[in-house]
């Protein structure tokens, strides 16, 4: 663990752990659920999954990564990181530690230092944590997938770990880019098929592309998904 990771190694201790688990059941689930009713389709299939992995996820408001958190089962969320933008959420020490200690993210450069941001999740990766990432690189400002780009494949196949696909439905409409506070509505949250690692990066590329858009092409089906209540995980 090297670089912008060094100063951060509290994040990944047991006590920060153990205050971030309170922190979100006690106090952001409970907020996220007045903003916006989360459901998720097909929950018994994402309650399978089990890390390591790489959560690649569409990217369109600042709620994406809560509702991510609330819909994955606790023993993923327990050890999985969040790549956060380097240039926005760690602007200032505080704003960067306060983020880091609830949601567990790290930095990661979009500019110069991506290759080094890149083998540093690839080494938490190999740490056996698991890792959120928005492969679009920032939020669509229409709401529409925007391209994905490489470094989640290149994290996949040099690491060996799959790829989760997962499309948040809804956010577009409750918080865009560009607001600053959540119009009422509601949002779905679906996973696509477990994508192993390879045959190389390009290859992994089009196929996280192939099945994010075959996500985002599913209209939301809100009779259908069990709400997160009868989450107990």
């Amino acid at each position: 663990m090297n670089g912008d990771l060094i100063g951060r190694r509290w994040t990944f201790s047991p006590a920060a752990r153990v205050v971030r688990s309170f922190l979100q059941r006690l106090i952001l689930f409970p907020i996220l659920a007045l903003v916006t009713p989360v459901t998720v389709r097909d929950r018994a299939r994402l309650r399978m999954v089990r890390g390591p992995l790489i959560v690649a996820a569409n990217h369109v408001s600042h709620l994406d990564t809560p509702v991510i958190l609330k819909a994955l089962p606790a023993p993923v969320r327990r050890r999985l990181v969040v790549v956060a933008a380097k240039d926005y959420f760690y602007r200032g020490r505080i704003r960067g530690a306060l983020v880091s200690l609830s949601l567990a993210t790290i930095p990661f450069d979009r500019n110069a230092g991506s290759d080094e941001s890149l083998a540093q999740c690839q080494g938490l990766l190999e740490r056996g944590w698991s890792l959120l990432v928005f492969p679009e690189g920032t939020r669509s400002p229409s709401g529409e997938l925007g391209r994905i780009r490489r470094g989640v494949a290149v994290m996949a196949v040099g690491s060996n770990t799959p790829v989760l696909p997962l499309y948040v439905h809804g956010l577009a409409e409750i918080m865009p880019k560009g607001t600053k506070a959540p119009l009422p509505g509601g949002v779905v949250v679906e996973a696509g098929d477990l994508l192993s690692p390879g045959p190389d990066i390009e290859a992994m590329r089009d196929r996280l592309d192939d099945s994010l858009r075959d996500l985002a092409s599913r209209a939301p089906e809100w009779g259908t998904a069990e709400p997160d209540s009868r989450d107990r995980s």
